[in-house]
C-alpha cells in the first residue's frame, strides 16, 4: 500500500495525483511535495491569523513572527512556503501577504530567510517597492495586553528619539531596514496616535510589538534585521516595561509617578536610536 499524498497547503489527501501539481523541492528531483488546485489559488482574509507554532520554549520566552508581502510568486514558491508553514494572506496592496509561523527563538526565522532568499534568486518569488516585511516580537512574560498599554501611554517618548535617528540617516536605514519610511510605515514625532496603523512601529497588537519599517533585501540583511528587533524589544522590556511599576524614592527629581514614567521612557527612546547608530555603523 502505497502512503498517502496529502496537500501541503490544507493537508487533505490527494486522491488524483493527475489534479494536482507537484513541485520537486531539490535539483534532483528527490523531495517531492503536491499542493491541491486550491491552494494552488488560496488567499485567506487579511485578517487571518497563522497560530501555528514552531519550536520549544526558550528561557528568554521571545517569540517572532513576520509577514512578507510579495508582488509574485510561483507554484514553487508558494508550495515552498506552505512547507513551511506560512498562510497566504490577500492584501489589496501587494499580490500575497505570507504569513509566517509564530517562532520561538531566531534560529528558525533564521532559516527560513535563507530559503526565501533562494527563492528569490531562483525567480520564484519577487519583492518591490510595494512590498515591506513586517516584523513581530513578543515576549511570553513581557509583552501582554497590560504591558502594551504601558508603552502606548508613553510611545511618543520612547519611539520619536529612534524616528528622527534614522530620519537624519536615511542611507543607513535603508541598509539597516532594506527601505526607508512612507504611507504603510510612517514617522513618528510627539504628535503621532499610538495606535495609527501605519506607524513605522505598530502597537495595535496585544502580544506582539511589530515593526512595519522591515523589508526583505537578502537573508543575511533580513537575519540582522531580526536580531536588532529582538534588541529593540529587549531594550524596552528591561528600561521601560520592568521599571513602570517601580516605587518612586526620588520624590524630589519625580514628584509624580508620571514624571518617572515620562523619564523611563525618555532614557529608553535614547537607548533605542543608540542601538540604530550601532546596527548602522556595521550596516
Amino acid at each position: 500500500m502505497r502512503n498517502e499524498i496529502k496537500c501541503q497547503g490544507c493537508g487533505m489527501v490527494i486522491t488524483s495525483v493527475m489534479d494536482a501539481v507537484k513541485i520537486n523541492l531539490d535539483r534532483r528531483g528527490g523531495r517531492a511535495a503536491y499542493m491541491c488546485p486550491r491552494c494552488a489559488q488560496r488567499k485567506d482574509s487579511y485578517y487571518t491569523e497563522n497560530n501555528a507554532r514552531h519550536g520549544v520554549v526558550k528561557v528568554n520566552k521571545f517569540t517572532f513572527s513576520f509577514e512578507l508581502e510579495t508582488s509574485a510568486s510561483d507554484e514553487k514558491a508558494r508550495i515552498e512556503l506552505y512547507a513551511n508553514k506560512f498562510l497566504p494572506t490577500h492584501d489589496c496592496t501587494v499580490d500575497v501577504e505570507y504569513k509566517s509561523p509564530i517562532y520561538r527563538g531566531l534560529n528558525a526565522p533564521s532559516k527560513q530567510a535563507v530559503t526565501i532568499g533562494k527563492l528569490i534568486e531562483s525567480g520564484s518569488l519577487a519583492i518591490d517597492s510595494t512590498c515591506g516585511t513586517h516584523i513581530h516580537v513578543g515576549e511570553e512574560n513581557m509583552i501582554n495586553p497590560e504591558t502594551m498599554d504601558y508603552i502606548r501611554r508613553f510611545y511618543n517618548s520612547i519611539f520619536t528619539p529612534l524616528c528622527d535617528a534614522m530620519a537624519a540617516d536615511s542611507e543607513s536605514t535603508m541598509k539597516v531596514f532594506g527601505r526607508d519610511f512612507g504611507r504603510w510605515a510612517g514617522m513618528v514625532d510627539m504628535n503621532t496616535s499610538a495606535m495609527n496603523h501605519s506607524n513605522f512601529v505598530n502597537m495595535e497588537h496585544s502580544y506582539t510589538i511589530e515593526y512595519r519599517i522591515c523589508k526583505f533585501r537578502d537573508a543575511k540583511q533580513f537575519q540582522n534585521m531580526l536580531k536588532l528587533c529582538k534588541e529593540f524589544t529587549s531594550i524596552i522590556i528591561n528600561n521601560f516595561v520592568m521599571h513602570f511599576n517601580d516605587e518612586v524614592t526620588d520624590t524630589k527629581r519625580y514628584p509624580t509617578i508620571r514624571e518617572y514614567r515620562l523619564h523611563k521612557a525618555q532614557v529608553t527612546g535614547n537607548k533605542l536610536a543608540k542601538a540604530f547608530k550601532k546596527a548602522a555603523a556595521s550596516a
